[in-house]
């Protein structure tokens, strides 16, 4: 059995879609870069500039306190969106989707549902790919063999996330967890 890395161990601990409060430890390069969060363990919070606040101003200041949704992770990190809309940009939209959109895609597929997708995309530096079934897609994670563009496959829904409007999914013989 493959031992879990620290990729594995965020995964466990910061789960896609959880919403986790942190702490500003630093903005490298104002208006740049983006900032850092400590999320009190191990993974580095990391907190995009394309999802801040035009303005560095505006960026919640280092000693700031606040909640997060956890969008993804990459090697040591964390990939954060401030759930607090003063910490957002005006034009970040974190979907496409209306708000009449998404209540429709939450009725067509309700957490427990069954979907079957396909992989079309596969990011091996980070280990997730992008499955995409009737109109909707999902991203999830993988560990072992990267699965390859055009395999298709069964899915439980498991979580809707209303910030983001993502559907979580999860392989149907594995126990949402």
């Amino acid at each position: 059995m493959v031992q879990p890395d620290k990729f594995d161990t965020a995964r466990r601990r910061f789960p896609v879609g959880e919403h986790i409060r942190g702490e500003v430890v630093l903005i490298p390069k104002p208006g740049a870069i983006g900032l850092m969060v400590d999320v009190g363990q191990e993974a580095e919070g990391f907190v995009d500039v394309l999802v801040l606040p035009h303005e560095p101003a505006d960026w919640p200041a280092v000693g700031t306190v606040t909640t997060f949704e956890v969008l993804e992770h990459r090697t040591g990190q964390v990939r954060l969106l401030p759930l607090d809309e003063r910490f957002r940009s005006q034009t970040y939209l974190p979907s496409s989707l209306s708000h009449q959109q998404w209540t429709s895609i939450k009725a067509r597929f309700p957490i427990g549902s069954v979907v079957t997708a396909t992989v079309t995309h596969v990011f091996v530096s980070n280990r997730e790919c992008v499955v995409r079934f009737e109109d909707c897609w999902s991203s999830l994670e993988w560990n072992g063999d990267a699965p390859k563009i055009g395999d298709t496959d069964r899915y439980t829904v498991t979580r809707h996330l209303d910030v983001t409007r993502r559907v979580i999914l999860t392989p149907s013989a594995a126990e949402p967890g």
